[in-house]
C-alpha cells in the first residue's frame, strides 16, 4: 500500500519535480533503501489523482441521472483528465501543475492500450467540456460531438483502462 510522503503532496511534487530523475539521483548516490520508500510516495501522489478521477465520475453519474447535461460533460472530462494525470505521472515522472497541463492530457505513454484511440477520446472529452463550461450560444447544443451518456461512458471506460494499465505495467493498484 503506497504511503503518503512526509510532506504535503504538493510540496513533494515541488521538491522532486520529476520523480524519474529524482529516483535516478537516489540510485546514483547509492540510496537503494530510500528508493522503495520514494516510489511509495510517488504512487500515493499518483493515486490521489486517480481517486479524484473516481470522485468526478461519481459526480458525472449523478449529473447524468439529474439530466444536467453541462455538468455531465464537465465532470466526465475531469474524471478522464485526472486518470490521465495519474497515468502520465507514473509513466513519465512529471506532469504540469498549472492550467497548461490540459493540453497534455492526451499525451499518454506509447505503451497505453489503444493509445491513439484514447488520446483522441481525451481530446474529444476536452472539447465537449469547453462547450459545456463556456458557451451558451444558440448553436452550442449542436457543437457537442458526444451525448452526455457517451461522454460519461467514455470517461468510465478510460478510468477502467487506466486502472488496468497502471496495475499491470507498474504494479500500482488503484
Amino acid at each position: 500500500m503506497p504511503q503518503p510522503p512526509p510532506v504535503p503532496e504538493l510540496e513533494f511534487l515541488k521538491i522532486c519535480q520529476n520523480h524519474g530523475e529524482f529516483s535516478r539521483k537516489l540510485r546514483a548516490l547509492q540510496f537503494p533503501s530510500s528508493e522503495a520508500t520514494f516510489d511509495s510516495y510517488v504512487h500515493h501522489v499518483a493515486l490521489c489523482w486517480f481517486k479524484l478521477a473516481k470522485d468526478h465520475l461519481v459526480d458525472a453519474r449523478a449529473a447524468l441521472r439529474a439530466t444536467r447535461r453541462r455538468a455531465v460533460y464537465s465532470r466526465s472530462y475531469y474524471a478522464a483528465y485526472n486518470a490521465s494525470k495519474c497515468v502520465r505521472f507514473i509513466a513519465s515522472g512529471a506532469v504540469g501543475l498549472h492550467g497548461d497541463d490540459h493540453r497534455k492530457a492526451s499525451d499518454l505513454p506509447d505503451t497505453f492500450p489503444d493509445v491513439a484511440k484514447w488520446s483522441q477520446a481525451l481530446t474529444t472529452l476536452y472539447e465537449n467540456r469547453l462547450f459545456a463550461d463556456y458557451d451558451n450560444w444558440s448553436t452550442t447544443n449542436t457543437n457537442f460531438s458526444l451525448t452526455p451518456r457517451e461522454s460519461f461512458e467514455l470517461a468510465r471506460e478510460f478510468i477502467r483502462q487506466s486502472a488496468t494499465f497502471i496495475e499491470s505495467k507498474y504494479g500500482v493498484v488503484p
